[in-house]
């Protein structure tokens, strides 16, 4: 029984700090949250530390932007932080900035292969450092994942089984889980590194007559650009 709770409750927090939305404020609070509704003029929300406490409503107006648990990132106001920030760079180097899992190159939002296809083309040396980053991260998650299908399945089968528990599996789950949090530490820290190395070596070889494809994704859809 010992067994079965400490397995339960290890899958439980793993899943749930994978799982989680983030509000972001224009005064560059981070809010932890379940967005429950959203709204053009408000975002309902709980707290993920209090799933079962007050309902909280924000207006859109003070939010920046939320990134989701699937990945997506909705936009709202810029916040005073990153509008320092433009301020100051806007007469000197192209640099990009980092939100999350967004990046920000002159006003165009991009993720995933379109962060990746600029790398590639503006700057080889951030983009290998991404790439590792990104190749040790999908590791992690496929532990991570394998982790998680072993122990669940493992405790469904037990529960059926009347209490018998395979410990081997348990142990191989738990196993997975150690070796993925690690992974995905290191691979999502790798890729975000990959904006200090552009900024610090290649923001100063880039200007706006070159192309690249940008992607923005939020819950309403998929937009594309092509800056040049």
């Amino acid at each position: 029984m010992k067994q079965f709770l400490f397995t339960a409750i290890f899958v439980a927090i793993t899943v749930f700090c994978f799982a989680q939305d983030i509000i972001v404020t224009t005064d560059a609070r981070k809010i932890d949250a379940k967005i429950l509704e959203v709204s053009e003029t408000e975002v309902k929300y709980k707290e993920t530390g209090n799933p079962e406490g007050p309902t909280f409503i924000i207006s859109t107006n003070n939010i920046s932007s939320i990134i989701y648990a699937n990945g997506n990132v909705s936009l709202y106001q810029q916040s005073s932080t990153e509008g320092k920030i433009q301020d100051d760079m806007g007469s000197g180097p192209n640099y990009i900035t980092r939100l999350g899992d967004t990046y920000t190159y002159m006003g165009y939002v991009m993720k995933g292969d379109a962060y990746a296809n600029f790398l590639r083309n503006n700057c080889l040396k951030a983009y290998e450092m991404y790439h590792k980053g990104y190749v040790i991260s999908y590791a992690g998650i496929l532990f991570l994942s394998a982790g998680v299908g072993l122990e669940i399945g493992t405790l469904i089968g037990g529960a059926i089984a009347g209490g018998y528990f395979n410990k081997p599996i348990i142990y191989c789950g738990l196993g997975c889980l150690a070796v993925s949090i690690p992974l995905v530490i290191i691979g999502y820290d790798r890729m975000h590194r990959s904006v200090d190395i552009f900024n610090q070596e290649c923001a100063l070889n880039t200007n706006r007559t070159q192309s690249f494809w940008s992607i923005s994704a939020s819950r309403q859809g998929v937009g594309l650009a092509f800056n040049f």
